[in-house]
């Protein structure tokens, strides 16, 4: 009952981990989340680089105007596509 379980949660919790993380998810899918994520280290993993890469992209600076938009686009694209830094 337990693999059961941990492979159906496996397949529900990625599409549900910006819901999380964000704090909109309810209370129930909450405790889902966070008892997969405990005992599943890919998942905790994806979360965590959500987390960082949210982190990220709020550190970033605000356009100055809506003429920078096509640039600060540019840099995300060029970011995205550089291998991790460890």
């Amino acid at each position: 009952l337990h693999r059961v379980r941990f492979r159906r949660d496996h397949r529900w919790a990625p599409g549900h981990m910006s819901v999380y993380v964000d704090g909109e998810l309810a209370s129930r899918a909450r405790a889902r989340m966070e008892r997969h994520s405990e005992e599943c280290p890919e998942c905790r993993g994806m979360l965590q680089s959500l987390r960082r890469m949210l982190g990220m992209l709020q550190g970033l600076p605000r356009p100055s105007t809506s003429a920078d938009a096509p640039e600060l686009v540019a840099a995300l694209r060029r970011r995205l596509h550089e291998p991790p830094s460890r």
